[in-house]
């Protein structure tokens, strides 16, 4: 018990740390987590319900005529959990009275309310609980297998009496068949056996599974021109339970029941009669409770029985799937649940349990979730139903919808729906399931000249490898829409391997968003050149083509944004550092954990002899490479999360055509808003606001640490986020780049980390062992250079400095700290726009240099009252530059003059 806790955090890392990488693992951690901790939950409150039931069972066999017989009858009714494996249980023992739960299972199946007339009667020596209903009766028995002729037999003298009559029947049977079709077949037999008349409406036989097994099987029967005939969709449901599931809704499948852990999950394999590789998993289960936890403010916090029912389906699923290849998987699946009580759970209620939830489905192939349930009219006061559906899109995010339960049937996939399955089992995306996440999209094509102009088209009739449009987006600021011309990779085309088609597309598209004056907003996608015994060296002269337009097109101001959607082989990855890696790119590269770029991919690697990782994410990956390396601006979940981030980023940057630069935002942030107020958090500062950072009598000499990035977010607009980039890049901590808004003005702000950064790993013996505060080091020298030139010719650049200098160490020196340095003047020097320099803290050094004022006309320095500046620090410049004048004031000194004249005229001990 006490490794309870810790195993279940290690479990759920596990499962956060493998979901895209080792999918099978972590479905492997996700059922270890269910069987330790959710299944035993249920097992206890099932056996306490259980043993409830028996305690009722037991009182009544002993007292069939007790007062309290229907009260008793009626709590078991209300029972949360599923009964026929109860009774069938008791029938494996003999001289066992089974009426009352036969009573209590047509009262469930059927609905109390509508039932009258609940009664027992014999015929041909069976026993039988008979209810009428509005336009029929009900009968019900329990019997063991040899005994099924003489049931059939009693049926058939009911259906004289009783018209027109619905039949259930319970089944003990020894030595069952193993394979459902052959009991299936049995049970028809038996019945071809003993005709029954017309009034017969429907045969059911709930067979109980073996012992111990949770598992029991319906069939049912209806009439037919040569008897009694399966009706083969519903086999393995009782028909009033499908009926409540929406079962005929799969007409267009052939249903086969599969075994699951839990009784009440009704697990199938659904395969569509008109195409075959339509495979999918759909689980059915019921909800008796709905208990509601609620915190002391009458805030909704969980349905735990619910939310433990589809954790029970999503269990049964994932253990279905990884009995299957990889390849293989079911990736339509579905989850029907009908709850029972009627609820008033609110819409906002419900998007509580769904954040809950849904984050819980990841890695199950999920297509939807069905939540079918009931609904009181406040009006009328009658029971309405209602349905929750959450939908799952090619990029795993779920949408929730609430209105009437749906009735259309589930259509088989058609030849759209399987490319997007084909790009997911790839894990990677369908372009066109991302252009409705991207805004307003128009398809465009070649024409004859090459040119790309619209298309008019169903959506997946693409001829090349990317797809190429142009999306618009419209936002608070830009009602008319944020437009971009649009590339995007097509995995299901040899993983969007490149030739002169794709090529040309891509020239093309730079050429489209020149003439417009839109980014080019880029999903790559590619396993680089295409290899085939159709074509050769020529992909690669037009992959060259394809490079020298995107060098073009960057040099000239151009902007390109690109989201590595998947994995990116040999040339696109350079492609990608051609558009966002330069000093002079102006766009941004994101990623997301399924991507990674790669020259080279790691099979090829492994069977050429050379070195590779364990996978192409240990070579290109986010994580490891192109985040702390810098090659990577921003990591993103997914890729609905890399379009948000694009957004963001437009936000700060995008010009609209005919205007000079981006639209100042409305802030009501005053102008004058007083920063010193603004709370200062950091572990070992003394300082807990802004104000005394800049305070004489908190930090007289200015020399005590800080957090640079509170000091920029109390200087940005609060009423607008920042966007921090190269948040990951390692060695590079000193330099903070965040987009952000001063007085509604889009601006570029620059700051210089003022307190130390601990170093990873084992520092070298010639360089520091911390990342000392106000210092340029060489990476965050070429992140500043980096930021300065994106944002030239964009948004003014608003640098906070408390700057020492660069680093002059010899490992600083090895790593480029000279040209990187440089890099920042260059960058001033080409700036277009205002500059804004605040000296903040200390300015000292080589800073000087490369910040100021003679680079640019169009910069503007500041200093906060009680900062210093100077060419040299005051303990170096006395060490160094001034050592012989303070050697000379030292000796001219009348107490240094003292004390040498005392000691010339001591002798032997005083002296």
């Amino acid at each position: 018990e006490e490794l309870r806790e810790p195993a279940g955090r290690v479990l759920e890392r596990l499962v956060s740390a493998t979901q895209v990488r080792f999918p099978a693992l972590a479905d492997l951690a996700r059922g270890v987590v269910f069987a330790w901790f959710g299944q035993p939950l249920l097992r206890r409150n099932r056996a306490r319900v259980y043993a409830n039931v028996r305690k009722h069972l037991r009182h009544l066999d002993t007292h069939p005529d007790a007062p309290d017989r229907a009260d008793r009858i009626a709590e078991m009714v209300r029972s949360t959990e599923p009964l026929v494996r109860l009774l069938g249980r008791r029938l494996a023992r003999d001289n066992r009275d089974n009426t009352v739960m036969l009573e209590v299972l047509t009262r469930r199946y059927y609905g109390n309310k509508g039932l009258a007339e609940v009664r027992t009667r014999t015929a041909a020596d069976c026993t039988f609980v008979v209810a009428q209903r509005a336009d029929s009766s009900v009968a019900s028995a329990a019997v063991r297998f040899p005994d099924l002729g003489g049931a059939l037999r009693g049926l058939a003298e009911l259906a004289g009496a009783e018209t027109p009559l619905d039949a259930d029947i319970y089944l003990a049977w020894e030595n069952q068949p193993e394979d459902s079709e052959d009991m299936a077949a049995a049970l028809a037999q038996a019945l071809a056996q003993h005709p029954l008349p017309e009034g017969l409406r429907r045969i059911t036989t709930t067979v109980a599974g073996r012992s111990g097994a949770v598992m029991h099987h319906h069939f049912t029967f209806r009439p037919c021109g040569t008897g009694m005939a399966e009706d083969r969709l519903i086999r393995g449901l009782h028909p009033y339970i499908a009926q409540r599931m929406q079962m005929e809704r799969l007409r267009h499948f052939d249903l086969t029941r599969l075994p699951s852990a839990d009784e009440e999950v009704y697990l199938f394999q659904a395969a569509a009669r008109e195409n075959p590789a339509d495979e999918r998993l759909v689980a059915f289960t019921q909800v008796r409770d709905l208990t509601e936890l609620r915190e002391h403010d009458g805030r909704l916090v969980a349905l735990p029985t619910a939310e433990d029912a589809v954790a029970a389906c999503l269990d049964a699923i994932r253990r279905a799937r990884s009995r299957r290849p990889a390849k293989k998987r079911f990736d339509t699946n579905r989850i029907v649940v009908y709850v029972w009580p009627p609820s008033e759970i609110t819409r906002a209620e419900l998007q509580t349990i769904a954040d809950r939830v849904l984050p819980t489905t990841s890695g199950a192939g999920l297509e939807e979730i069905l939540v079918i349930a009931r609904r009181r009219d406040p009006a009328t006061g009658a029971l309405t139903k209602t349905s929750v559906r959450a939908t799952f899109d090619a990029t795993g995010h779920a949408e929730l919808t609430l209105g009437p339960p749906p009735t259309e049937p589930i259509e088989p996939l058609d030849d759209y729906r399987q490319k997007v399955l084909r790009a997911a089992r790839r894990n990677t995306v369908y372009p066109y399931e991302l252009t409705g996440l991207l805004g307003d999209f128009v398809e465009h094509d070649l024409d004859g000249d090459h040119a790309l102009v619209p298309v008019d088209r169903p959506k997946g009739r693409n001829t090349a490898a990317i797809v190429a449009g142009v999306v618009t987006t419209p936002t608070r600021r830009h009602p008319q829409g944020v437009t971009r011309v649009v590339l995007l990779g097509d995995p299901t085309k040899s993983l969007g391997a490149l030739s002169e088609p794709e090529c040309r597309r891509v020239i093309a598209a730079l050429d489209l968003a020149e003439r417009i004056g839109a980014p080019l907003e880029w999903y790559a996608l590619s396993a680089g050149a295409r290899i085939s015994m159709e074509s050769g060296t020529e992909n690669m002269d037009w992959v060259a083509a394809a490079l020298k337009r995107i060098v073009e097109f960057t040099q000239d101001g151009g902007e390109i944004n690109v989201v590595v959607a998947g994995i990116n082989v040999g040339a696109q990855p350079y492609w990608n550092a051609e558009a966002t890696m330069l000093m002079h790119t102006k766009g941004v590269l994101v990623m997301t954990p399924d991507s990674a770029m790669v020259l080279t991919g790691k099979q090829s690697l492994d069977f050429s002899g050379g070195v590779s990782a364990e996978d192409n994410f240990g070579i290109g990956g986010y994580d490891r490479v192109m985040g702390p390396n810098g090659q990577a601006q921003y990591w993103a979940p997914d890729l609905a999360g890399a379009r948000d981030v694009l957004m963001r980023h437009y936000d700060h940057t995008y010009v609209a055509p005919g205007e000079a630069a981006p639209r100042r935002a409305a802030t009501a942030d005053p102008a004058d808003r007083d920063v010193c107020d603004f709370p200062h958090t950091m572990e070992g500062s003394d300082f807990t606001t802004v104000g005394e950072i800049f305070s004489a009598e908190a930090n007289p000499e200015r020399k005590k640490p800080f957090d640079i990035r509170t000091v920029m977010r109390a200087v940005s607009d609060q009423d607008h986020p920042v966007l921090e980039r190269w948040a990951n890049m390692a060695d590079a901590e000193t330099a903070a780049v965040q987009d952000a808004h001063l007085g509604g003005m889009p601006v570029c702000l620059l700051g210089i980390e003022s307190r130390s950064v601990p170093r990873g790993g084992f520092p070298p013996t010639d360089g520091p062992d911390t990342y000392t505060a106000g210092t340029l080091f060489p990476r965050s020298s070429k992140k500043a250079a980096r930021a300065i030139n994106a944002a030239s010719g964009n948004r003014p650049l608003v640098v906070l400095a408390n700057l020492s200098g660069f680093d002059g160490s010899p490992e600083s020196m090895r790593k480029l700290q000279l040209e990187y340095g440089a890099e920042i003047g260059r960058a001033i020097v080409n700036f277009r726009g205002p500059i804004v320099f605040c000296v903040i803290s200390r300015y000292h050094g080589g800073a000087f240099v490369v910040f100021s004022k003679a680079l640019n006309p169009d910069m503007t320095v500041l200093a906060v009252e009680g900062s210093f500046a100077s060419v040299l620090g005051g303990a170096p410049a006395a060490a160094v530059v001034f050592s012989g004048e303070v050697d000379a004031r030292t000796a001219a000194d009348e107490r240094i003059r003292e004390l040498e004249a005392r000691a010339e005229a001591a002798s032997g001990a005083d002296r």
